[in-house]
């Protein structure tokens, strides 16, 4: 029985990250403009961005998320990019906070509202 991760993840931030956040992913990582998803129940839409080469990301936004330095300690994603160094340039610029991992030489950094992502090479086919 074959198993593996999926390509999409859903992270719940604070409200107050919204605009920063949706900035970074669609100019800093190339995403685009999300897709709003309005939901019953929540008080806010989910926004939902697309990586250009595959793989999603969705962005639930409750007061009740972790705060910035709680999500740190969760899960640490990956990005991937066939130009590595293009991509952390763009983050760099961007503004963001880069966290260094003594266990690796991945690039990784922490979007607005506290997310951890590495970047990645792109494997070859």
């Amino acid at each position: 029985m074959p198993i593996a991760m999926g390509d999409r993840a859903h992270i719940q931030v604070r409200p107050q990250v919204k605009a920063q956040l949706t900035r970074f992913f669609a100019e800093a990582l190339g995403c685009g403009a999300p897709v709003v998803m309005d939901t019953p129940g929540l008080a806010e839409p989910i926004l939902a961005f697309r990586f250009p080469s595959g793989g999603s990301v969705s962005f639930e936004f409750s007061p009740d998320a972790p705060d910035e330095r709680q999500a740190r300690r969760g899960a640490w994603l990956e990005v991937r990019t066939d130009d590595t160094e293009l991509l952390i340039a763009r983050v760099l610029n961007a503004g963001v906070e880069r966290i260094r991992h003594p266990a690796t030489p991945t690039f990784y950094f922490v979007a607005p509202g506290g997310q951890v992502f590495g970047i990645v090479p792109q494997p070859r086919a």
